[in-house]
């Protein structure tokens, strides 16, 4: 298994700032293509929503209420006339509009032609690959993505923060060490969950169980704890190692002691907070090669779904996906989206949680699609 270790003072964090520049001009109906995801506009009392797809034909929002997510409470088809910047659909929603809203996903038309690389199914309830935070609803059902057809009430859904309180990180300053690292390598869940980590249930196997270990790992004399995949991956899966990642922007919800999810966020920066105060740095094992989707026969959550042929590496039969590792699929890294899509994970996790670096899982293959 290649590994591959990023200091985080290397990353560039300053790509984002033309971007960034762009927020206070968001006035028009329209929407603006960045950043993508979802992005709330206070001053304007509105949302702007940006998603990437190249050979879509066309694209609709759905947004949902807490208490039903089998029916969208509201629904926005994207007008390409107005609607899109070159391979980006966008819009703005006013926050009157959405006051019911909790959860939010897409519908995205295109041609369905595997033999051509094509997988588009206007049915799909889908997935966006930005989503901060990933919700199951109640009837989630992996099979249902498996298959073609309508998969309503048991596709995951993306969370819309728009009233999340901010984080309070009380001036933590991120450790610094002159002398040798010490990594200290552990499952977030499995460290903590048997009854011998002498915590209570409802912290085992949690972000919270983590920060009641610090005193245990300070004694050690560790100076970094590397955390074992912690992104979103799929609860159906069976993936209790975490390398099979359906989301690269959230936290995975079994790691939570609280499931909703602002607070499984805060959760996650609290550990972090923790750590930084006792002087110790956390370092994410991340797994970019590949996702949850697998081959042609695995689920339609996302990537497939919003544009297949730029997010995954197809073979000269482009009904069959490349799977150099083993994983059923490669992310196609020599696509400029997806190399965005990476570096602002990266981001997002450097400069809203606060993590100090990254151990890269099977990154070398990856690296290797872009030559």
């Amino acid at each position: 298994m290649s590994r591959l270790y990023l200091n985080i003072a290397k990353l560039d964090m300053n790509k984002k700032a033309t971007e960034e520049k762009q927020v206070n001009k968001w006035a028009q109906r329209e929407g603006t293509p960045y950043p993508l995801g979802v992005t709330s506009i206070d001053e304007n009392h509105a949302c702007n929503f940006a998603l990437y797809s190249e050979a879509a034909t066309g694209v609709t929002l759905l947004l949902y209420a807490k208490d039903d997510t089998d029916t969208p409470c509201y629904r926005y088809p994207f007008d390409p006339a107005i609607n899109k910047t070159a391979h980006i659909w966008h819009c703005r929603v006013p926050h009157s509009i959405m006051h019911k809203a909790a959860y939010y996903a897409y519908r995205v038309e295109g041609p369905d032609d595997p033999a051509s690389g094509k997988r588009f199914d206007p049915d799909k309830i889908l997935l966006d690959p930005y989503a901060e935070a990933v919700y199951f609803p109640p009837d989630f059902d992996r099979e249902a993505a498996c298959k073609p057809g309508p998969n309503a009430g048991k596709a995951p859904l993306g969370v819309i923060h728009t009233h999340a309180p901010a984080f309070d990180w009380e001036e933590t300053v991120k450790p610094k060490h002159s002398h040798d690292t010490i990594i200290y390598e552990l499952h977030v869940h499995g460290f903590t969950r048997h009854a011998s980590s002498g915590l209570s249930p409802d912290k085992r196997g949690t972000f919270r169980g983590l920060i009641e270990k610090i005193p245990y790992l300070k004694e050690l004399g560790i100076t970094v704890v590397e955390l074992m995949p912690v992104h979103q991956n799929d609860p159906q899966e069976e993936d209790y190692w975490g390398y099979m990642p359906l989301n690269f922007f959230s936290p995975n919800r079994s790691y939570g002691s609280c499931r909703q999810p602002d607070a499984l966020m805060n959760e996650f920066r609290a550990m972090v907070k923790a750590f930084h105060q006792a002087s110790i740095e956390v370092i994410m094992d991340v797994v970019y090669n590949h996702t949850v989707e697998g081959d042609e026969n695995g689920p339609a959550y996302s990537y497939r779904g919003i544009d297949n042929e730029t997010y995954y590496l197809l073979e000269e039969d482009r009904r069959r996906y490349r799977n150099d590792t083993g994983t059923g699929n490669v992310l196609n890294c020599a696509d400029p989206a997806v190399r965005k899509m990476i570096m602002d994970s990266l981001r997002f996790w450097v400069k809203e949680m606060q993590v100090d670096g990254f151990r890269f899982d099977l990154f070398l293959p990856a690296i290797g699609t872009v030559r």
